[in-house]
């Protein structure tokens, strides 16, 4: 997997984890890694609601399913609700490892919990390698600033 130029991690204490509301729950995890678009938050919620009824999703069910949870809340869609805009950004839920897919329908990689997906797969292949990542630029400035000890 090919890293992302750029991912913001943000940590928030466990009380956070105590949100009444699910949608905070899932704008909490989302902002944990730098993501912050409400229809990125759209897109990931309604497919965690798929995921617990064990459907996937095609690009078109889920432009229509956002504009059916906006209107729940009594939000009318906005510009950002675009197919093109949705293809994106399931496309990026795609290159961090959280998604696959198979014949146009999107779901969980390997239809697996998405608390597993994320231990096994984007932790592993993003944080972890940015870690290393810093690790190594910290070491090469040793090396260049003469630290030894």
């Amino acid at each position: 997997m090919n890293l992302l130029s750029q991912i913001t991690l943000k940590w928030y204490d466990d009380s956070s984890l105590m949100a009444e509301d699910n949608r905070e729950l899932v704008e909490l995890f989302l902002d944990s890694i730098g993501i912050t678009r409400e229809i990125a938050s759209d897109i990931f919620e309604l497919l965690l609601i798929a995921r617990s009824k064990g459907l996937s999703l095609s690009s078109k069910e889920i432009m229509k399913g956002i504009t059916e949870m906006r209107e729940r809340r009594g939000k009318s869609p906005d510009d950002s609700l675009t197919l093109r805009n949705i293809q994106i950004w399931l496309k990026y839920f795609r290159s961090l490892g959280l998604l696959e897919k198979i014949g146009g329908r999107y779901f969980f990689k390997g239809n697996k919990k998405p608390s597993t997906i994320f231990r096994d797969y984007v932790k592993p292949e993003v944080i972890d390698k940015s870690a290393d990542y810093l690790a190594r630029v910290l070491e090469k400035l040793e090396d260049r600033y003469d630290i030894k000890k």
